[in-house]
């Protein structure tokens, strides 16, 4: 194969690489676009809870191809996918995942889905805090473990045959240092478990409203 072969080669598959990209980052093709049902693409990116400015996508893969999409038909169908969505049991639930708050629903039912999303939402900051407490609390356990095997050690160390006055003292000094170390680690434990009860007592609270 020549070089200029080569080089056209290269430069075919780098098109069909280009465009095979193009293509799966489109929202409708052309087959989609000609044949769509607006209020049902409508109804559905409602129940999903997409932005109004979804439709724009659609808007600008069918240009490609010559097609307007029904935007009276479009909006039609994502009000009734969002009288769907944007019920109070589904804020709740975004809530407790963590998710944010979608700014979709309409004003009539806007209010009932925030109040019950912000009802979840609390319950998962609380189960947050669980969480973060808890692994914070064992790691310090951990630290608090480490600690006391290497104090362990010096103590040993400390009673070794051969030892010089001046090593003792130093051994002397690192056991000091760890034990300063360890009262501060069983400070911040006491303050975890304390903190740990409080934000258990919250979340079991509230699974129990």
């Amino acid at each position: 194969m020549t070089s200029t072969n080569k080089c056209n080669a290269r430069l075919t598959e780098t098109l069909l690489l280009i465009l095979a990209l193009l293509q799966g980052c489109a929202t409708l093709d052309k087959d989609e676009c000609m044949l769509a049902d607006w209020r049902l693409i409508g109804y559905e990116d409602g129940v999903a809870g997409k932005s109004a400015s979804t439709v724009g996508k659609y808007r600008k893969d069918c240009a490609k191809h010559a097609v307007v999409p029904d935007l009276d038909a479009y909006r039609a169908g994502r009000e009734q996918g969002l009288r769907q969505y944007c019920k109070a049991d589904n804020g709740y639930r975004l809530g407790k995942a963590g998710r944010g708050l979608p700014a979709v629903c309409p004003t009539a039912l806007a209010g009932d889905f925030r109040d019950a999303y912000n009802t979840g939402r609390k319950l998962y900051l609380a189960r947050s805090a669980v969480n973060k407490t808890n692994s914070r609390l064992n790691e310090r356990k951990q630290t608090l473990s480490t600690l006391e095997k290497n104090k362990t050690g010096k103590l040993a160390a400390l009673i070794s045959d051969g030892l010089k006055a001046d090593q003792r003292v130093m051994i002397l000094y690192d056991i000091n240092e760890l034990q300063q170390e360890m009262n501060g680690v069983e400070d911040e434990i006491a303050d975890l478990e304390y903190d740990l009860q409080n934000h258990q007592a919250r979340l079991d609270n509230l699974d129990n409203n």
